[in-house]
């Protein structure tokens, strides 16, 4: 097989299941009762935390398709990214 062709197609497969990952919101916000931005453990409130380098790397990675924030949890010791779909101005 040409490196070309297989290349192509490895990328354009990366693209695709990132694309099914955002639809199927893999990794989104998750919203309760008490807060919109929940602890997928706890169902506590998330606070943002400082990112580092590694999350970064992520979203590059990922073409910023996601836009990662990174969160840590009041309550348990919960610490992950989350991200957010931006306002597309549909009420």
């Amino acid at each position: 097989m040409d490196e070309f062709l297989v290349i192509t197609l490895v990328l354009l497969s990366y693209i695709t299941i990132l694309l099914l990952l955002r639809k199927m919101n893999v990794w989104s916000k998750k919203e309760c009762n008490n807060c919109n931005n929940c602890c997928p453990d706890c169902q506590e409130p998330l606070e943002r935390i400082k990112r580092e380098k590694v999350d970064h790397l992520i979203n590059y990675l990922t073409f910023q398709m996601f836009d990662f924030k990174k969160y840590q949890c009041v309550n348990c010791a919960w610490k992950g990214r989350r991200w957010e779909r931006s306002f597309s101005g549909n009420f």
